[in-house]
């Protein structure tokens, strides 16, 4: 017996033995092509299932860069540790003139407008950091969508301007005036948030994700999750960071160690630390500045370059130093 669906024939079912064989005949169609049913009901149950799964996920092969983009945000993006983070360029990429071009004539000229587009309202760095999230996606396009394109005219393209982290100016009077600030909120997690990304350089979604499991306070070992950056894979892993004394200290004194150690959602730590900073007087901090800063006290205070990456989970030596600032933050 034969079974078509839609305009392109998806699957055939047949008698095989005493049971019904499957046989996918899409063309660039991703999983297992036949199986075995004892009865048609489940063959054909099975055949529907992967009919909707398709139309769900990916109709055909992306034509456009902006067809890829969309199917990039409804794949793989979902398992980004930065998802939401990356969502935005590529949503404002895919609607702009750009995402009309078709894949295989996709060229560096392309890029090299857009990023010249960019320049005029953002900052090289945003812009490298958005051209990045582009060459990853373009990969996946080709590699596993079946994308017509040879080459990833992105991974040749530059962006002058582009430097160090920054180097962010914190002084003791400003950690004072800005823990002051925090500490004469009514809801005291956001002071320790701050005093902890302080102590241990950890990023604001590490340490909001972080419950009491993952802390070990006899051993003076926090056990961290993380996924892995998406340019590499998509698995994650479990490394052990040294609880720095400060740290400890801050978790010793907080009572009713069950669930998560900062009860805190993401919107609400980034608006109660706004609104310190500005009452601070700090309007340029961020809190991804605490990183650096902190990072920065461990190189002060005569970490090697080996402690350091362990807590603060950096794999490339070269991007560690980029945090190394400490001259500047004292």
């Amino acid at each position: 017996m034969h079974q078509t669906y839609d305009d392109t024939e998806m699957a055939t079912i047949r008698r095989s033995g005493s049971g019904w064989q499957v046989l996918i005949r899409r063309k660039n169609y991703v999983g297992p092509r036949s199986r075995t049913f004892l009865s048609r009901d489940l063959a054909q149950s099975w055949a529907n299932a992967v009919e909707d799964r398709k139309k769900k996920v990916f109709r055909d092969n992306p034509i456009t860069l902006g067809e890829a983009i969309n199917d990039y945000i409804n794949g793989p993006l979902l398992l980004h540790r930065s998802a939401e983070n990356e969502k935005y360029p590529l949503r404002v990429t895919a609607e702009s003139w750009l995402g009309d071009i078709p894949m295989k004539d996709l060229q560096i000229k392309h890029f090299a407008v857009w990023r010249d587009e960019r320049l005029l309202k953002v900052k090289p760095n945003t812009v490298m950091r958005e051209l990045r999230i582009l060459r990853v996606l373009i990969d996946w396009a080709r590699d596993e969508r079946g994308a017509e394109i040879k080459d990833n005219p992105a991974r040749h393209l530059r962006v002058r301007g582009t430097g160090d982290a920054r180097a962010p100016f914190f002084t003791d009077q400003d950690e004072k005036r800005l823990i002051y600030e925090l500490s004469q909120m009514s809801n005291q997690n956001h002071l320790r948030l701050t005093k902890l990304a302080l102590a241990t350089g950890f990023r604001r979604s590490e340490l909001l994700s972080l419950n009491w499991r993952n802390i070990d306070l006899k051993k003076r070992i926090i056990y961290m999750n993380r996924k892995n950056c998406a340019a590499t894979d998509y698995s994650s892993g479990v490394r052990l960071v040294p609880l720095p004394g400060k740290a400890q200290q801050i978790l010793e004194e907080l009572s009713g160690r069950n669930g998560k150690i900062i009860e805190l959602s993401k919107g609400a730590a980034r608006n109660g630390f706004d609104k310190a900073r500005t009452k601070a007087g700090l309007e340029s901090l961020r809190f991804h500045d605490l990183r650096h800063i902190a990072i920065s006290r461990m190189w002060s205070s005569g970490m090697n370059a080996l402690e350091i990456s362990a807590c603060s989970g950096h794999r490339d030596i070269k991007m560690l130093m980029r945090y190394s600032h400490y001259q500047l933050s004292f």
